[in-house]
């Protein structure tokens, strides 16, 4: 069965109609791998869905953040999610995206992960998944060995966690949801907690225990992510640096290199070129 292609223009929420709406999701006889298209512009959405498959997302180009109820990721050209079936998720686009989605039989695959993981696309995965997505390839014995390889690739592949941690209480959420859509937010916990009926303390005890960091922490990995993002968009470093609220370009290119080991021009060039030692984005529990 072919891949379905989806054009979406940027600034708007978008979902595939067809995932959008109750129905089977696949048909009773397609594999147990397949592998569908979603071609986007800069800017476009994905509305919050689940599949019924495991998904595989990953994009030869571009930056796609995507994000659940309990975490948040930041995916460069060699860095796939693997998605369980069932969990439900959102994806932004930072940059023309080519998706390629493999989708998955749970049955075809008795080793999986339970919960949201990063894996590194190998350039061997990487052109195995573009070939079965291939509608010249017609003949179905290259396409079963295709797919049989990949899904030995990926037995094999260790997953990586590489994601923010988002809180579970109602009143952090509140405060975590604000700072994603401005990073620039300095606010303290003093300030938040007056707005949201709870003590500094409490909401950064429960920040600890939900997310295993610290507010400090977790925000500053936010801005870390977000300025990946404008990066790879071709954003000045001096825009970005006033923007996520840093008095110059060069204090907020010293806190880019104490975390990620270059500076930020450095980091990108590597990141999208896809050397895998740049795909480490940095942890947030490295992060003092």
């Amino acid at each position: 069965m072919k891949g379905q292609n989806w054009r979406f223009s940027a600034g708007h929420d978008h979902l595939p109609q067809k995932a959008a709406n109750s129905y089977k999701e696949f048909a009773d006889d397609d594999p147990a791998l397949v592998v569908r298209a979603f071609e986007y512009a800069s800017g476009a959405r994905q509305q919050p869905h689940s599949h019924q498959r495991i998904q595989l997302m990953y994009s030869p180009q571009g930056l796609m953040r995507v994000s659940t109820e309990t975490g948040a990721w930041t995916l460069a050209p060699m860095r796939a999610l693997w998605i369980p079936p069932g969990i439900t998720h959102e994806v932004r686009m930072v940059g023309e995206i080519s998706m390629r989605s493999v989708y998955l039989d749970p049955s075809a695959v008795p080793w999986h992960w339970e919960d949201c993981c990063v894996l590194t696309v190998t350039p061997l995965m990487r052109e195995l998944i573009l070939m079965l997505f291939d509608g010249a390839m017609a003949d179905e014995q290259p396409r079963a060995l295709a797919s049989a390889l990949l899904v030995q690739l990926l037995a094999r592949a260790k997953p990586q966690a590489h994601n923010l941690p988002m809180p579970m209480d109602r009143r952090l959420r509140r405060v975590c949801d604000a700072i994603l859509q401005s990073p620039d937010n300095n606010d303290t916990l003093e300030a938040w907690g007056e707005r949201i009926g709870a003590s500094a303390r409490t909401l950064a005890r429960r920040m600890k225990e939900e997310t295993g960091v610290t507010f400090h922490q977790w925000r500053l990995q936010v801005r870390v992510d977000e300025a990946i993002c404008r990066l790879a968009q071709g954003v000045s470093i001096n825009e970005i640096a006033l923007d996520l609220g840093y008095r110059s370009a060069s204090a907020f290119i010293y806190m880019f290199r104490s975390l990620l080991g270059s500076t930020p021009a450095q980091y990108l060039d590597k990141l999208l070129a896809g050397d895998a030692a740049a795909s480490e984005i940095a942890l947030v529990e490295n992060i003092q």
